[in-house]
């Protein structure tokens, strides 16, 4: 089965000149977590993505103004992507090598053709739900020295 066949069409996307406030208002509106950043609104090509964890920990654990902060400043400029055309399970593989839970789908232009998230791939004929959640307990596992909290830390 191709990734087109199974693809989230047209994503919403933001600029890299777009603020951080404006990325997260879409993410919130649209119930999302991630954006792809095309170059402007008449060029539909990749250049990064941006999280909702990209703007928690760039612009709010920072202190600073989401207003004031462009997506430029703190989205991830060499984003994992998969083709429209590739097989299901070689993005499920990216998925679980670089730990990610949604790949930009690109067109042969290097256009953003839609988004694949692990919710796409799930109940689809060629993959079974073992195969998503051993994908899935990878992606989650801490990564090298990184570990997620276990207590929540209070301030006094």
């Amino acid at each position: 089965m191709k990734v087109h066949e199974v693809l989230t069409r047209n994503p919403a996307c933001c600029y890299p000149s777009s603020s951080a406030l404006t990325a997260a208002t879409i993410m919130q509106q649209r119930g999302i977590g991630v954006l792809p950043v095309v170059q402007d609104p008449f060029t539909p090509r990749l250049v990064g993505v941006v999280t909702d964890r990209d703007l928690c920990l760039h612009v709010v654990a920072g202190g600073r103004d989401p207003a004031n902060v462009w997506i430029r400043e703190c989205m991830n400029e060499d984003p994992i992507c998969c083709a429209v055309e590739d097989d299901v399970r070689y993005a499920l593989e990216l998925m679980e090598e670089h730990r990610v839970r949604r790949l930009p789908v690109l067109n042969a232009k290097h256009e953003v053709a839609g988004i694949l998230s692990l919710s796409d791939l799930v109940g689809k004929g060629s993959i079974s739900s073992c195969e998503i959640v051993t994908a899935l307990q990878t992606i989650r596992e801490p990564i090298h020295g990184i570990t997620e909290p276990t207590e929540m830390v209070t301030a006094a």
